[in-house]
Parts: C-alpha cells; structure tokens; sequence
C-alpha cells in the first residue's frame, strides 16, 4: 500500500474519533459509545474528508517526518474544535501532542544524518518561544492563557525540526492571522469587551501550512 493511501486511510478513520473526543471535551462530558452514535454525522464526514486530504499532501511533501506531521495535524484538529467550542486547551492534549512529537522525531533523528542537530534545534525552538510566549502572557494576560503558551511552544518544537525559518514564518503567520480575525470582528461590529477570541486554530493552522508548503 502506498504511502499517500496508508495516511488518507488515517484520516478518515481519525476524523470521527477525534470529531466525538472534541465534543466530550468540550462539553465536559465522559466519553461513551452513545455520545458516538449520537454525533454529527455530518461534521464527522467533514472531519474525516479534511484530513484524508491533509494527511496524504503531508506524505507526499513531507515523507521523511510523515508520522510527526500527521500526529500534530489530528491532535491540532482535535485541539481546533476544543478551542473554538469552549476556549479551552486542556494541557493534558497539548502535553500528549508535545510527547508524541518527541518521540516520533527523536526515532526519525536516529536514521537521519542530521538528526541529532534537527532535534537540538527543536528543543531549543521550544524554549525559546515559550520563554517569549510567558513574557507575552505576563505582559497582556487577558490576551495569552496558559493553553496558548505551551501550545505555542509545542508546535515550535515541530517547526524547529524543519529550520529556524520556519519558527520564525510559521509563528509569525499566527500572529497574523489572529491579529487579522480580531480586525475583522471589530470591523464587523462582533467584538465586545470581554470577548474571548480562540487563538488554538491559529496557533495550529499557520505552523501546518507552513511545514507543507515551504
């Protein structure tokens, strides 16, 4: 089996699960085989055809490191709808995406002739932007949550296995894009004081994007 079709088989298979595990999240609730039969089937559907799509463009770009990719575009996704629905990032997934990362790419860093600087890299893409993310937070806290810190400084450590450059694009199109979203709301009259707008989707869209097409 090729592996374009292996990863559009992921897919589809992780779009249900992680559609179900979000709305448990979300709505705080244990998760159980009738809250699945009860789900969308339409935003499954959804789910399962983004990521088939995702996921065979990131082996087809990105086969060196197809597995690490793949596992921050599903927890990404699953982090995305938590975030959207409740502005919540559990530290528990942000941790499982993190230690999932370690491992893939520390297992890739092995077979590669680069490796061991490709992880150092990663390591200190992570600290440096968690230092500069905690500084954020203390500087506007209304603004960074805890959630946001260490998912910035997890998806770092991803971008850092590629190159510095694509730390400093990938996070910068973050910025980006949720300064652009909270200029849209405003100009459309939706914001208020006090609104909370999820910065997860951002956090996870910008760095995804960037991995696949520079």
């Amino acid at each position: 089996m090729s592996l374009w079709l292996t990863y559009g088989l992921l897919g589809a298979i992780a779009g249900p699960v992680v559609t179900v595990v979000g709305s448990c999240v979300a709505l705080r609730e244990p998760l159980s085989w009738s809250l699945a039969v009860r789900g969308d089937p339409v935003a499954m559907l959804a789910a399962s055809a983004l990521l088939s799509v995702v996921l065979v463009e990131v082996a087809e770009r990105r086969p060196a490191a197809a597995g690490a990719v793949s596992w921050l575009v599903i927890l990404g996704l699953l982090l995305t709808l938590i975030d959207w629905a409740c502005h919540r990032l559990p530290q528990v997934l942000v941790g499982t995406l993190l230690g999932g990362g370690l491992i893939q790419l520390g297992l890739s860093a092995l077979v590669q002739p680069d490796g061991a600087g490709r992880v150092l890299r990663a390591v200190c893409a992570l600290a440096v932007v968690f230092a500069v993310a905690v500084t954020m937070a203390l500087v506007s806290p209304q603004g960074w949550g805890a959630g946001d810190v260490t998912l910035a400084a997890t998806v770092a450590f991803f971008l850092g296995w590629f190159s510095w450059w694509h730390v400093v694009i990938g996070l910068g199109l973050a910025l980006m894009l949720g300064a652009v979203t909270f200029g849209v709301l405003r100009l459309i009259g939706v914001y208020r004081r006090g609104l909370l707008i999820p910065f997860g989707p951002a956090l996870i869209f910008a760095p995804v994007c960037t991995i696949l097409l520079r």
